[in-house]
């Protein structure tokens, strides 16, 4: 095209010359323009030269005035915009935020169109993604609808747009552009495979499989398609069509790992157990450490009650990677299977610091609720779901993004775990779903300033109902919670006069004691909670705990009556209480202060005073109550004399807030080390039961996780951060294109890929005549010099390829200096449409700082940072 332009500007300027006077001399304007491509060729890479962007962009713009029609004025465009997004970065990282948006802007509007796909995507398409991960969201999303506009009916382009939609867990927009695409281009294989991964992201998986299918139509050997297709085939219980697509894959690639996995998890789907645990010991023989096939397997066992196997396997995945949430989980169930609820409860604590999504919340939920702390399951509910109260529906942002509603909690989180793990059957059950229901439901119903009695006494009728070992815990919880919200009080005097007889029952579960201490633990769990701690529920003598149940239940109906205006009968079951309770327990002073509290309303002033003085001086000092006394003392006695001498000094306010922060337990990591170790106790709280018990506050060191030398110099100027941004939110569901089961790194195979990136020193000369001739030849590009994500689960896409045209993209391998860390997943079928490969680069751990990624081919390599924040 170049040499066309030259050979038209010479026949011009020819016919120019032909058409003057044969006598008259040339003037020294032709002759410059005889001279002028030598020149223009000069200028231009003068213009390129100029290092300072600004000065760049200033000299190709002059370049472009003085040679409008060179052939190098679409490049010198191009270099334009790639220096405007420079100027434009370098504005964001100074914080210049609105001054990199108008360069960045400004960069897109004045890019050449139709657009390459080489400026596409090595500076375009980087430019909302940079937006992106330096926190202006809002702004990013504003560049991708301008780019979007520029790009018009680009299929492959506009798939690209898509990918970025994806990365920022987008699925609603990757899912319109994939549709868009496939409107311009309908037999595209990609733009299927997007919209399949849209409509996974969005947990729509019926509407993921067609797409899928459309997609392995349109190219039978697409790996990625087929084996995408057998995931959610799995996922949705057609484990035999499932089987029969992973057996495919591996006729192609025999050495799958994923499809592998997908078989074996598949048999154990379809109930053909005996093959299924064959073929798993023969590949976990092989691969110990396969961290997926572990998890699937583990989930499975707890799904079918199979507690112990369940615990085993998980444990072992664990060990592989600590930090994944869907182990966690199985080993959750797997100890629930076991009526280990407490065990359960420290494990999804452990998993609170890795992930955050709506079925992690249930988990928790479930477990807290099997052991009696119905109060801390109730608002760990509410963390993540609501009850719509008209259609009694449950609602959750699914994966923290995308809004879904369901009759039940089995059916709504399904959602998230075909998507996550591909597991057909839920390890809950539909009885535990329904009751957890009827929790949420009483919680809210509580909360709700509109809600009648009537309706506050269904909803505690169908938390209650049931004839299991836990019922009465059930009713002592929504008794104490009506009497605490001061509504339907005839309901609270009948619930705890059909709890009476249950007692001794009640005391025969396997840990009465955590159901019995859960509303006087409240408060040190929940703060202990708030400080990763946890606190071991203390054993308790069973007559102890027999005579807190029935003192409790004198207490909420003696306070019951008063509230209902009754206080001369609220005294005597106020009496009876104390007489009941370990004296000077918290229950033993709550009598007490209540006892006070009706013999005053009763007009028995002095014995009133008494019960309060009773009840003061057997806790630590306390303003409010200190008060109320001071206030009762001087109606009795005229004046506040010799009060002092009674029940000391009065305390100051700020005195009484130090006093109870003290109380309070010393921070102690949750464990984060499995298996579990036998707890070291390091705090000892008192209960003030008699015999007083304990409280242990468990510590236990959490495995280190590898880390990059640069790491430090990182986390010494940490961003700030929003809660949301914290944590991934669905891992399994953040663009995992597709879940490679890669064999963990071994010393031994550490070694060998030492081996392999030093230079050869041996005599293969062969060997060495290749490296150098490749290295001469190709140079391997990266759209992206560093990308930025979220520990735990953050995912970003990179495009990579060969600088110059040609070359098999199968050959580029990415590798990261911290594979416990980061993961690097390549889709080489994306390069069939745009001549790149695309790389998926995942953080996997909660480790931040900086990593590097290296892509590499036998002819170079190419190295990115990844920033981990």
């Amino acid at each position: 095209m170049k040499n066309f332009i030259i050979l038209f500007l010479v026949f011009l300027l020819s016919a120019s010359v032909l058409a003057q006077k044969p006598t008259k001399t040339p003037t020294p304007k032709k002759t410059t323009q005889t001279n002028k491509p030598s020149n223009e060729k000069t200028e231009f890479e003068k213009a390129v030269a100029v290092t300072n962007a600004a000065e760049r962009i200033t000299a190709l713009q002059n370049f472009i005035k003085n040679f409008p029609k060179s052939a190098q004025i679409v490049r010198a465009q191009e270099l334009i915009v790639s220096a405007r997004a420079q100027i434009g970065d370098e504005k964001l990282q100074a914080g210049e935020k609105e001054n990199s948006f108008n360069f960045f802007k400004m960069a897109i509007q004045d890019a050449p169109a139709p657009v390459s796909d080489k400026l596409f995507g090595d500076v375009i398409l980087q430019i909302p993604t940079n937006l992106f991960i330096s926190g202006e969201r809002e702004k990013a999303v504003e560049i991708a609808k301008i780019i979007e506009e520029k790009i018009g009916a680009n299929a492959k382009q506009i798939i690209g747009l898509a990918s970025f939609y994806l990365g920022t867990e987008n699925s609603v927009e990757g899912k319109r552009l994939a549709k868009r695409a496939i409107e311009i281009d309908s037999v595209m294989p990609s733009a299927y495979q997007t919209l399949g991964l849209s409509y996974r992201m969005g947990f729509m998986l019926d509407d993921a499989i067609a797409a899928y299918t459309k997609a392995s139509e349109l190219d039978a050997a697409s790996i990625i398609s087929k084996r995408s297709l057998a995931d959610l085939k799995r996922a949705v219980g057609k484990s035999d069509e499932a089987i029969a697509l992973y057996r495919e894959v591996l006729i192609m690639d025999a050495e799958d790992g994923a499809a592998k996995n997908g078989v074996i998890l598949a048999l154990f789907d379809s109930g053909k157990k005996s093959q299924a645990e064959s073929e798993f010991n023969k590949s976990i023989e092989a691969n110990p450490n396969n961290l997926f096939l572990l998890v699937g397997a583990a989930y499975w066992y707890a799904a079918n009650k199979n507690g112990e196997r369940a615990v085993e396997l998980a444990r072992k995945a664990l060990e592989v990677e600590p930090r994944y949430t869907w182990a966690h989980i199985a080993l959750g169930r797997g100890l629930l299977a076991q009526n280990k609820p407490l065990e359960a409860e420290k494990i999804l604590l452990a998993a609170k610091q890795h992930g955050d999504f709506p079925t992690l919340d249930y988990e928790l939920a479930t477990a807290r609720f099997e052991a009696g702390f119905y109060r801390e399951a109730a608002e760990t509910l509410r963390r993540s779901f609501s009850l719509n109260l008209k259609d009694n529906y449950v609602r959750a942002r699914l994966g923290g993004r995308v809004w879904l509603e369901a009759a039940t909690f089995s059916e709504l989180l399904g959602a998230e775990r075909r998507a996550g793990i591909y597991q057909p059957l839920a390890a809950d059950t539909e009885e535990n779903s329904n009751r957890m229901k009827t929790l949420l439901n009483l919680s809210q119903r509580l909360d709700d300033a509109k809600a009648t009695d009537e309706q506050i006494t269904e909803a505690a009728d169908k938390f209650i109902g049931g004839e299991d070992s836990m019922k009465f815990y059930r009713q002592m919880f929504a008794a104490r919670q009506l009497l605490q919200k001061k509504k339907a009080l005839p309901k609270i005097l009948e619930i705890v006069k059909a709890a009476t007889p249950k007692v001794d029952s009640a005391l025969t579960i396997s840990n009465p004691a955590a159901a019995v201490l859960a509303d006087a633990l409240y408060e040190t769990r929940t703060f202990a909670v708030s400080r990763n701690q946890v606190v071991i529920v203390p054993d308790v003598p069973r007559q102890t705990l027999s005579n807190i149940l029935r003192g409790e239940i004198e207490e909420i109906t003696g306070w019951t009556l008063f509230e209902q205006n009754k206080p001369a009968e609220a005294i005597v079951r106020l009496n009876r209480a104390l007489s009941i309770l370990p004296e000077k327990s918290s229950w033993w002073r709550s009598s007490q202060w209540r006892l006070g509290t009706a013999l005053e309303a009763d007009g028995k002033l002095p014995e009133a005073l008494d019960a309060y003085i009773k009840c003061y001086l057997s806790d630590t000092a306390n303003y409010s109550k200190y008060t109320v006394i001071e206030t009762l003392y001087t109606k009795i006695n005229g004046s506040n004399n010799g009060l002092e001498t009674k029940i000391g000094a009065k305390p100051s306010m700020t005195a009484q807030t130090e006093t109870v922060a003290k109380t309070k337990p010393s921070p102690t990591p949750i464990n984060d080390a499995l298996p579990i170790a036998t707890p070291t106790p390091t705090t000892e709280i008192k209960t003030e039961i008699s015999p007083t018990p304990t409280e242990k506050i468990e510590e236990t060191k959490p495995q280190p996780s590898p880390s990059p030398k640069t790491e430090e110099k990182t986390e010494t100027k940490p961003k700030e951060e929003t809660k949301t941004e914290q944590k991934s939110p669905f891992e399994p569901v953040v663009i995992t294109i597709p879940n490679n089961d890669t064999k963990p790194k071994t010393e031994e195979t550490k070694t060998e890929e030492k081996k392999t990136e030093e230079k050869p020193t041996s005599g293969e000369t062969r060997q060495r005549k290749v490296v150098e001739k490749t290295v001469e030849t190709c140079v391997i590009a990266a759209n992206q010099e560093s990308v930025s994500l979220l520990n735990g689960g953050g995912t970003i896409a990179v495009l990579v390829g060969f600088e110059e045209k040609g070359g098999d993209l199968k050959q580029i391998k990415g590798v990261t200096n911290s594979p416990n860390d980061i993961q690097v997943v390549p889709d080489y079928e994306f390069s069939e449409n745009t001549g790149r490969v695309l790389f998926v680069i995942r953080s996997i751990s909660t480790k931040k700082g900086i990593y590097t990624v290296t892509f590499e081919a036998p002819c170079g390599k190419k190295e990115i940072a990844v920033i981990v924040r």
